[in-house]
């Protein structure tokens, strides 16, 4: 089954991401649209939601046996590895040059070499860094692996006692979230704003998506109509800006979330018209995972050297490092990603990845 709505709000969530980090090399004034767009971070946790979705989706009836886990488990880590192993590898050679004085190199924990273990084996994610180092945002990635890794728990709660299950394994995981913070073991202020923690984070959604689907899947609503969960997603971002408990908005999010996967079965042919967004909507992965790269390229190298004396537009320039992830993201996907991860499938004994689900595709 396939979601266009998804797909078009992960795109629409990544371009927002990718703004937000852009935004903090604004001129005086920009401080106003950057705390904007920060109360937007809970769409992170969409990204997470969409992904135990479609995950669960497809692989809820597949995971049946060792040797299905291993498979599948193989066919994840093709689709996302390839991409974090590049994306990783220039911000260690920009590292690398800054030790040997080739560039001035800021002493921030970004170009920490002695994180590249952990960013390697996906652990930055998981509590084992104290702070987000290289491609800062690979700990999604890390949160992605570590959500497939533990599918299984997923699976059995449902296997054993349905949707019901799944409500007692969310609700079980919410209270421990809460006493992991609350006791100072994740240390954020809430886990709902965890990163170098973000793997134990990003499992919540991905119950959270599992439940969704599968109430999506059991419901009796006949409704066809996309716009009840577009407006709904509205309110969401709405209830964000006004700061509201983080838990209103993660439960908006969910039942817009729901609303659409609901639409979707009924209806998908009345999502068709999002069609026109499906060549960027593929590469939403590729956006997140490549703008920290023309980031680097664009604001910390070119902009205040070239671009800024000469007093351009900080906004109007913005457009060019968007437009340039975007079509690094499309090029990355269908000349390298694609050929590096069915190598790499075939290697590991695992054949194409023709048929993998992608986290942020």
């Amino acid at each position: 089954m396939y979601f266009r709505i998804f797909s078009a709000w992960r795109l629409f969530a990544a371009i927002l991401v990718m703004i937000y980090h852009f935004t903090h090399y604004g001129p005086e004034g920009y401080k106003e649209i950057l705390e904007r767009l920060e109360r937007l971070m809970p769409l992170l946790d969409m990204f997470f939601m969409v992904s135990g979705i479609l995950i669960f989706v497809h692989y809820r009836d597949r995971v049946s046996s060792p040797q299905a886990y291993t498979g599948y488990i193989v066919r994840r880590f093709v689709r996302i590895y390839p991409l974090h192993l590049i994306t990783l590898a220039f911000f260690v050679a920009i590292a690398l040059t800054g030790k040997i004085g080739l560039l001035h190199i800021p002493a921030v924990a970004r170009y920490d070499l002695s994180q590249i273990p952990a960013n390697l084996l996906l652990l930055q994610g998981w509590g084992v860094s104290k702070e987000l180092s290289l491609n800062y945002v690979s700990w999604s990635l890390s949160a992605e692996w570590f959500c497939y890794l533990l599918l299984p728990v997923i699976v059995y709660a449902f296997r054993t006692s349905g949707t019901p299950g799944l409500i007692v394994l969310l609700s079980g995981y919410f209270v421990l979230m809460e006493a992991m913070t609350y006791f100072g073991i994740m240390p954020f202020s809430s886990w709902m704003m965890a990163d170098t923690w973000g793997a134990w984070r990003a499992f919540a959604d991905f119950i959270a998506g599992a439940l969704i689907a599968s109430a999506a899947m059991e419901s009796r609503l006949t409704l066809k109509s996309h716009w009840p969960a577009w407006i709904m997603m509205a309110v969401a971002i709405t209830t964000m800006q006004m700061k509201v408990p983080p838990y209103l908005s993660y439960f908006l999010v969910a039942v817009a979330l729901y609303i659409a996967a609901v639409c979707e079965r009924n209806a998908p042919e009345r999502a068709r018209w999002l069609d026109v967004f499906a060549p960027a909507a593929s590469v939403s992965f590729g956006i997140y995972m490549w703008h920290p790269v023309i980031e680097t390229v664009t604001y910390q190298a070119l902009w205040p050297r070239l671009f800024q004396p000469l007093g351009l537009n900080f906004y109007m320039f913005m457009l060019v490092p968007i437009a340039m992830t975007i079509l690094t993201a499309w090029i990355s996907y269908n000349f390298f990603e694609k050929w590096a991860g069915k190598r790499l499938a075939r290697a590991l004994g695992a054949g194409s990845i023709k048929n993998a689900v992608a986290p942020a595709e």
